[in-house]
């Protein structure tokens, strides 16, 4: 089968390719150079160079590690520290601890292999570094002239033919960056060679016996020692035996489950839909070395990755049951660390369809606004058209040229308003936008607002008839429209209420409407341009609507006095944030 391609404008992407192809290459030469640190060069100078050479390989072949990782300055120190060490202390003991730390890295990593074939590559190598430990590491620690045994240099360098088959078995499939090492598997190992080691010795100094005696005492101890403890492990007959309590442990290690879980947040923050973050979830699920597959069920969708087993666990919460597939049997740690985590997410589909309900209900509550805003407006005209229709019934005939001049001003600006009112219905969003953006004169604006309200008895007062600014007209129409209605509905329980109007236009625009009747409850107060209220006096959605309406462009709306004879309500232009439209109406106006 031919090699995938690698382009090679990526000089990461295509070392990290050659490195994952030659992984076995990759170790043959790092024992290769490893035995001629160790062994032909020991006590030479070149001999420290080869280390140096040996620790780089291994720095390339380590499945810790990606090439293309940037590291921090305090690992990337330690790094060099250990190759420092290494090469800088010539002694038997730093070369047998190192080749017992690579034989129990290497017997984690064998572990974690599903293919068995390539489980052989990494044995053959743990066998080496095993064989050179008995054959000449160890003696030459324990200070015994090894290298006049007879063919002792023929048995020695007969070991490099364990990492040449290397080169004939297949690579195993280190995922650099990523946890291949089972480190407690490899830290049982490194305590067993150390064990067999230091016990080794022992031996030899306390029986007084040769250096193959000590090593048979130290082994044939370490194998009785394994076999009890394999007995222990699980018993037969009633005592539970030592699985239990190390499946306690183990629950407060760090474990692939982990992985899942950073992985499960991942997809909380990636995937908005519930279904397909559910997905993503459990596809993260079969990549975890004993699993085989899973396969769930949620009120709206059902799915599975991976395959089936002989061996499963279902777990369900809100709604979503899981059903785990995995090669063996699963010990009480990691059957309750699933459980746990298809709480978790269980916990986390929920809060994706409660985000799902909020985007409906936004959605509903939008529409609610624009309808409530847009009833609002055809309120106001409804008022407008009945105090025209007022002023038909009550004119006398020689008032007819008044009347016709007051329908002439005003009918076309409520058909204006009607018209925008129905853009709104067509395109709440857009036609809204441009609608507010709208300019006006402010001189026409205040002629007009002053010829709606003629038949009232309102006092009308500015510091300029003829001012030349521009107002957004339908803020100003739909917030003085909304603060008179709700000034004369006062006035119907309290005949006798003065009402004033205030129009400024410099230094900024600033309308008032004040009058002196009762204050606001303090309750309406609180909410009143912050959330929809009901009161009798007809402060409600109307101001919460044109509260919301001026702060989109710039203004505020708020109420400067509430006590009893003085109540005031100013919509007044934010000096720090100008209208919108404002440089468009210049220009029209240009």
């Amino acid at each position: 089968m031919a090699s995938p391609a690698v382009p090679l404008s990526d000089p990461g992407g295509f070392a990290s390719a050659l490195l994952m192809r030659r992984d076995n290459r990759t170790l043959a030469l790092m024992l290769l150079l490893l035995h001629a640190a160790f062994v032909w060069g020991e006590g030479e100078d070149w001999g420290q160079a080869v280390t140096l050479a040996h620790y780089g390989v291994f720095l390339l072949w380590q499945p810790f590690l990606s090439g293309a990782q940037r590291l921090a300055w305090t690992r990337a120190v330690v790094i060099l520290a250990v190759g420092a060490v290494l090469a800088a202390w010539p002694s038997p003991w730093a070369a047998l601890l190192w080749c017992v730390m690579l034989a129990a890295l290497l017997g984690g990593i064998s572990l974690g292999l599903r293919d068995p074939r390539e489980r052989i590559g990494i044995w053959l190598a743990v066998a080496y570094l095993l064989a050179l430990l008995a054959l000449w590491l160890m003696p030459r620690v324990y200070g015994l002239p090894i290298h006049k045994a007879p063919h002792i240099h023929l048995w020695r360098d007969g070991l490099l033919l364990l990492p040449g088959l290397l080169l004939f078995l297949p690579a195993p499939s280190l995922r650099r960056g990523s946890v291949t090492v089972d480190l407690l598997y490899a830290v049982v190992i490194f305590l067993l060679l150390g064990v067999l080691v230091l016990g080794s010795f022992a031996a030899m100094r306390l029986v007084d016996t040769t250096y193959l005696g000590g090593l048979l005492i130290s082994s044939t101890g370490l194998a009785a020692t394994l076999v009890l403890f394999t007995w222990l492990w699980s018993p037969r007959g009633e005592f539970a035996g030592l699985r239990n309590v190390f499946s306690r442990y183990v629950l407060s290690l760090g474990l692939p489950l982990e992985e899942w879980l950073k992985q499960t947040a991942e997809a909380a923050q990636r995937e908005p839909d519930p279904e397909g973050f559910i997905r993503a979830t459990m596809e993260g699920f079969s990549n975890l070395p004993w699993a085989t597959g899973v396969a769930w069920q949620t009120p709206y969708s059902h799915g599975r990755v991976g395959q089936q087993s002989r061996y499963n666990s279902r777990f369900q919460h809100l709604g979503i049951e899981a059903v785990f597939f995995t090669n063996s049997p699963l010990n009480p740690a990691f059957a309750l660390h699933l459980r746990l985590l298809t709480d978790v997410v269980g916990y986390f589909y929920a809060a994706k369809v409660r985000e799902q309900a909020l985007h409906a209900n936004a959605y509903t509550q939008a529409i609610y606004d624009t309808g409530s805003r847009l009833t609002h407006d055809v309120k106001n005209m409804l008022q407008s058209l009945k105090a025209l229709s007022s002023a038909a019934e009550h004119s006398d005939p020689d008032q007819s040229v008044e009347l016709q001049s007051l329908i002439q001003r005003q009918l076309p600006q409520i058909v204006k308003r009607l018209e925008i009112t129905l853009d709104k219905l067509k395109s709440p969003r857009q036609s809204g936008e441009s609608a507010d953006k709208g300019m006006i004169l402010a001189r026409e604006w205040w002629r007009n607002l002053k010829a709606r309200y003629v038949q009232d008895v309102v006092d009308f007062q500015t510091d300029d008839p003829n001012a030349e600014g521009w107002l957004p007209q339908d803020l100003f129409e739909s917030v003085a429209d909304n603060l008179l209605q709700n000034a004369l509905r006062k006035r119907r329980q309290d005949p006798e209420l003065h009402i004033r109007v205030w129009f400024a236009t410099h230094p900024v625009p600033e309308l008032q409407v004040s009058d002196d009747g009762s204050a606001a409850p303090a309750e309406v107060v609180q909410r009143l341009f912050h959330a929809p209220v009901s009161n009798y006096d007809g402060l409600g959605i109307g101001l919460y609507q044109a509260a919301k309406q001026a702060a989109s462009l710039g203004y505020r709306l708020e109420l400067t006095e509430n006590l009893e004879g003085e109540v005031c309500f100013r919509l007044r232009q934010d000096q720090a944030a100008p209208p919108q439209g404002e440089s468009d109406a210049q220009m029209a106006a240009g």
